[in-house]
């Protein structure tokens, strides 16, 4: 999940949505304040006389945290690719390795597959003028291993240490051989920081994790600004940035998110050019937008799935791999992968693309996608759970588990009902929408399902603590499958409550966790593809998740205010890629206002606005890989 240019020859005005509107005095103490504060100087693309330009673009959610240490969610990841760097790019086109537009230009493995020097772009600085050295990197990655950071730590599950050996080289040792750092594909996603600012946090990860990071000093083509809560975030040319040597100079001055309460809004926001880019997730309110003039409407494909995700047995496994100790209230009966696999039986995904995606996506099958680096896997036709009703009832019955009189079907371990608390969350209506389609078609094989809305961080607590039975969320993976397949080992369950692990499922299987550590170790590509293919198997038949469906990322943008966008991965005839993706800043850096379009409110004048808002947010304080959501271990700091 996921994931660079012409001179702009014109500007595109920050628009404030209008609950950020105040009186004429409020806006002109704002410019006063403005007059009195040091504001560093935006990066021109063109020449010092031109306008600065802004790039507005929008969504309804919230970043969890600007913080790379803390954040989660896949609007997080968005503004780290534009901030920092990866040690090497995943190229627009594939997802590939893009050495040619990284920080990181060649990789050499050592023969043993144990050790791994990395060759930096020399000559690079951070946004605030201080080099940018193999030292940072190396610190970086240290950091993140020595203090088990969750958003990085399964990357560097095999990473023993890395040491810089002089100002563009940097040296990672491995604990077992390894093809993952080799340079053969974007393994690491690990974004570097300056170690000058963030080195003395070097024994106080706690410290680290509580910076706001805001104004931020990054290696990227932008660096965040200013983020108001609700409001927006705000970025501004890196003026250091080394892309700007390499064909890699953005064409806008700023970017504005624009967050938004409801996406109704944010569609009319759109509609009436207030901005000029915005992410959906109603398939409905997409759909309102064709034939707008001056809008273009698409789905576009990328690393991303929905699932329901099971409870497959917090109170009752034993294994203490990873600390773990029983925990939570979780129905007995879901531990047993005959009832799982009948969940997954009677569950329509292609009836849910067709009914609440509208047709933006695809019916899903594994958490590794068919874009992943070890290629495609499709089940098997002996073992393939294709949605029947009639079959899902015949192996409940096989298996022992009695109707009841009211319809629902009864444990024989327990004498309980297969009554299960399911969860959506109400920052996503697809999830909402799905709900009621699940809730009927398991009443056909005897599944009652108590449905209840929840907010993101009220299902992560209950994860965390056992406290449910099945929920709907999504993943927005990376490209190659370790990350994503490590989330069902046996040290990836939460060990207690409060604790926070990816292990979202529960899932153990020993089995299992013996290949995961194989494929990690595995150098010929061939053998480990066939090791994850044979991982990949074994989760489609134990079904801790239900895939339901890899969903398009709906997007739409004014077509008379910005072009150039570098869609990832590249279009083909079946598939359109990300226009903003999050695996990347190079879509950004490519796109560029058109000449002589404006957006702005109606009935106000596009140049006196440009002035008043942009020096009135500066003033006032102006999207996950894990790529959705991860929490603070209280066993990592």
């Amino acid at each position: 999940m996921a994931p660079g240019s012409l001179p702009h020859d014109a500007s595109v005005p920050l628009v404030i949505p209008v609950r950020w509107k105040t009186a004429l005095a409020a806006v002109v103490a704002a410019l006063g304040m403005l007059a009195a504060t040091a504001v560093p100087a935006l990066a021109q693309s063109a020449s010092s006389s031109a306008a600065p330009t802004t790039f507005t673009f929008a969504d309804t959610q919230e970043p969890s945290s600007l913080n790379p240490l803390v954040g989660y969610e896949g609007t997080d990841y968005e503004f780290w690719a534009l901030n920092y760097n990866l040690p090497i790019e995943f190229s627009a086109k594939d997802f590939s390795p893009d050495f040619e537009h990284s920080i990181v230009t060649s990789v050499d493995p050592s023969s043993d597959g144990m050790s791994f020097t990395y060759h930096l772009r020399p000559g690079m600085t951070w946004s605030d003028g201080q080099p940018f050295t193999a030292s940072d990197m190396a610190w970086t990655l240290n950091f993140y291993k020595r203090w088990k950071i969750s958003n990085y730590i399964s990357d560097l599950s095999l990473f023993d240490s890395a040491t810089a050996t002089d100002d563009t080289t940097v040296v990672l040792t491995t604990s077992q051989p390894t093809s993952f750092f080799s340079g053969a594909t974007v393994f690491m996603y690990e974004y570097i920081l300056p170690e000058h600012i963030w080195g003395k946090y070097e024994n106080d990860p706690k410290g680290a994790k509580l910076l706001s990071d805001v104004p931020a000093v990054g290696s990227g083509p932008y660096v965040v600004s200013d983020y108001r809560r609700g409001q927006s975030v705000t970025l501004v040319r890196n003026p250091h940035y080394w892309g700007d040597a390499v064909g890699l100079a953005p064409h806008f001055d700023k970017l504005v998110y624009v967050i938004y309460d409801n996406e109704d809004s944010e569609a009319a926001a759109l509609r009436n050019g207030e901005i000029g880019f915005g992410y959906f997730s109603s398939a409905n309110i997409l759909d309102s937008l064709r034939g707008v003039d001056g809008v273009a409407v698409r789905g576009a494909t990328l690393p991303k799935f929905d699932e329901i995700g099971i409870n497959t047995g917090s109170a009752y496994q034993t294994d203490p791999a990873g600390g773990f100790e029983p925990h939570g209230d979780g129905a007995h009966a879901l531990t047993d992968p005959v009832v799982r696999r009948a969940i997954r039986q009677a569950v329509d995904s292609q009836a849910i693309v067709d009914k609440v995606l509208l047709g933006y996506g695809r019916v899903g099958v594994s958490p590794v996608q068919s874009t992943a680096t070890t290629g495609d896997w499709m089940p098997s036709a002996s073992e393939a759970l294709p949605f029947d009703i009639a079959a899902a009832n015949h192996e409940l019955d096989a298996a022992g588990y009695p109707m009841g009189p009211d319809g629902v079907r009864i444990d024989p371990f327990d004498g309980k009902p297969l009554e299960f608390r399911y969860f959506t969350r109400n920052a996503d209506q697809n999830t909402i929408d799905t709900a009621p389609f699940v809730k009927d078609w398991l009443a056909q094989i005897g599944i009652k399902l108590d449905v209840s809305s929840v907010s993101n961080a009220k299902l992560e607590s209950d994860i965390e603590a056992g406290t449910y039975d099945l929920f709907d969320w999504y993943w927005y993976p990376n490209p190659d499958p370790d990350y994503i397949l490590g989330i069902f080992t046996c040290d990836q369950r939460p060990p207690r409550p409060g604790v926070y692990r990816s292990g979202d499922s529960y899932y153990c299987n020993p089995r299992y966790d013996e290949l995961d550590a194989k494929q990690a170790t595995v150098v010929d590509p061939t053998e480990r593809a066939d090791t994850v293919h044979e991982m990949q198997s074994i989760l489609y038949r134990d079904s801790p998740y239900v895939v339901l469906y890899y969903g398009d990322t709906l997007e739409a943008y004014r077509t008379d205010q910005v072009t150039g966008f570098t869609p990832q991965p590249a279009d083909t005839a079946t598939t359109k890629g990300d226009l903003l993706a999050t695996y990347g800043p190079f879509s950004f850096i490519n796109i560029r206002p058109i000449a002589g379009r404006q957006s702005g409110p109606k009935g106000v004048s596009t140049g006196p606005w440009l002035g008043l808002a942009a020096a009135a947010i500066v003033a006032i304080g102006v999207w996950t890989v894990r790529r959705r959501r991860t929490g603070d271990d209280e066993e990592s700091a």
